[in-house]
């Protein structure tokens, strides 16, 4: 008697049953990881437009504006009103700075708009219940913690 060669249905529904338990598992895990990234992501990427628009007030001999608002859209603007860069950091953003907004000196230190004098402070980037700090010290050193 020869014998047959396949699978019966029964076994295919198992396994797709299994499958279906192990995405229903495993795809919210993903979104929670996916959601951390953005935010570590969004950090690094506020430290380099920090540094570049520091390095860019450095050049210009002039002071360069940093805006970034609470949905972490960004906007780099040179004082003499010149446009630098905009962009989006795909993470929510709070700072101790007002309204998010700095200004980086010819001399590279980051300052309050109209301010004379150098002021430290920090940004906070959110994502899936994680927060990294970018800290600008009163040296004018941007960090990403």
């Amino acid at each position: 008697m020869r014998r047959q060669r396949g699978s019966t249905m029964f076994e295919l529904l198992t396994v797709l049953a299994v499958v279906a338990v192990f995405a229903a598992v495993a795809v919210p895990g993903a979104s929670r990881v996916r959601a951390s990234v953005a935010g570590s992501q969004g950090a690094r990427r506020l430290a380099l437009v920090l540094r570049t628009a520091q390095a860019d007030a450095q050049t210009r001999s002039g002071s360069v504006r940093v805006v970034v608002d609470a949905d972490g859209d960004y906007a780099v603007t040179a004082v003499d009103g010149a446009g630098v860069a905009r962009g989006r950091l795909g993470a929510a953003v709070t700072s101790n700075y007002p309204g998010g907004v700095l200004e980086f000196t010819q001399w590279g230190w980051a300052r309050l708009p109209g301010s004379p004098s150098p002021r430290a402070g920090r940004f906070t980037v959110s994502g899936g219940g994680h927060a990294r700090d970018v800290v600008i010290q009163l040296s004018g050193c941007v960090r990403c913690l």
